[in-house]
């Protein structure tokens, strides 16, 4: 990013994160420096931070040092990876393809040799589909798990601060220093399984390395179905939902400040605008029933496996119209996480034409840690 800090940003040497150099998605707040979330506008209008935000306190007091900020969606409203103002982070593990969003510029730096880890946010994907295109290990933690006090908002009830890291103990050690531990499940794993009604959305060639590496490392596995309920549909509340809070918490500065913003995610919000107190209210519903639904389907002590991307990264470049039906395919495969407040890894697995795509490991509420530590046996 242009406000990018010239120098290192270290509080101290020492830690389980020492010798450590990360960045952070330009997103929460930094000592001494201003936040853009994406767009110009916002920057200007933005104050210096006069601290850290907790969670990126934590991060320095472990030892590790901050190299800069990174690029991501404007308003964070994307699954795509392409900002019209600052540009597309350069994704080197698929040479002319999109890095994938929001959290894009995060994901991109780690196709590089130059950091360990980065940081970013998860709302419906921004993590786990940066992931998946990048080759990168990703976490959508538990929702609340970690302190996002300081970060800017998109919608609270969906979102989470999220890590990227190419090195699994790198990954782990991450999550040592930022979740709670307090909230550590009490349940043990038992089994992994397929989603089964995730899994056959994914592209055929996708399917077919999915199913290859499963019969050859468990060629017993049983498979499962999440939810009755068409993908489609479960991503279209997730959409309500969503766009009824950035309704609350981006909105009204837009129409305050009336800042210059891109005409895709223009469209977006003229699209969340127009949703209505009914359908918010009915997504509630549904979501309600949903969580019940797949507490059921999979429960604690069971680990759903699918591909974290219906297909590997796309082509740079495209037009908003032609990106449409690629992002509903998306949310589709990353809507159900956010919906019931669960956390879901997405590690790096397969390998098609185009690039990387991640293998996803769902888990329960609280099951954070189980997941980090069964990355070791996939």
């Amino acid at each position: 990013m242009p406000h990018s800090p010239t120098r290192d940003i270290q509080i101290t040497k020492t830690g389980l994160l020492s010798k450590l150099n990360f960045v952070v998605k330009d997103m929460c707040k930094i000592k001494n420096y201003r936040t853009s979330c994406g767009n110009p506008d916002f920057y200007e209008k933005c104050q210096p931070a006069d601290d850290f935000a907790p969670f990126l306190k934590k991060i320095l007091q472990a030892g590790a040092t901050l190299k800069g900020i990174t690029i991501c969606d404007e308003f964070f409203y994307s699954l795509i990876g392409e900002n019209g103002h600052y540009g597309t982070p350069t994704n080197l593990n698929a040479p002319g393809c999109i890095p994938g969003g929001s959290s894009s510029g995060s994901a991109a730096a780690l196709t590089t040799n130059l950091y360990d880890f980065s940081i970013g946010s998860d709302t419906g994907g921004s993590v786990r589909v940066p992931a998946s295109f990048c080759g990168l290990f990703g976490i959508r933690p538990t929702h609340n798990r970690i302190n996002t006090e300081d970060v800017y908002p998109m919608a609270p009830s969906f979102d989470t601060l999220g890590w990227f890291a190419k090195d699994i103990d790198i990954f782990k050690h991450i999550g040592s220093v930022l979740l709670n531990s307090n909230e550590k499940t009490e349940f043990s794993f038992k089994e992994f399984v397929i989603a089964e009604d995730i899994l056959e959305l994914a592209s055929p060639e996708i399917i077919k390395l999915f199913d290859n590496y499963i019969n050859d490392k468990f060629p017993e596995i049983k498979k499962i179905r999440l939810s009755k309920h068409n993908k489609e549909e479960i991503a279209d509340n997730f959409r309500i939902l969503q766009g009824g809070e950035i309704k609350e918490n981006i909105i009204p500065w837009i129409l305050e400040n009336k800042p210059k913003i891109s005409p895709e995610i223009n469209n977006r919000i003229e699209m969340a605008m127009r949703i209505t107190t009914d359908e918010i209210y009915k997504a509630q519903k549904f979501r309600e029933n949903l969580k019940v639904e797949i507490d059921k389907s999979l429960p604690k002590e069971i680990i759903a496996l699918f591909p974290t991307t219906p297909f590997s990264s796309l082509k740079c470049g495209q037009s908003d119209e032609q990106l449409a039906s690629y992002r509903k395919k998306l949310m589709e495969f990353t809507s159900i996480a956010g919906m019931t407040s669960r956390p879901q890894i997405s590690m790096p697995k397969f390998k098609d034409n185009t690039g990387p795509i991640g293998i996803s490991l769902l888990g329960w509420q609280y099951s954070d840690e189980i997941l980090l530590e069964k990355l070791m046996y996939l």
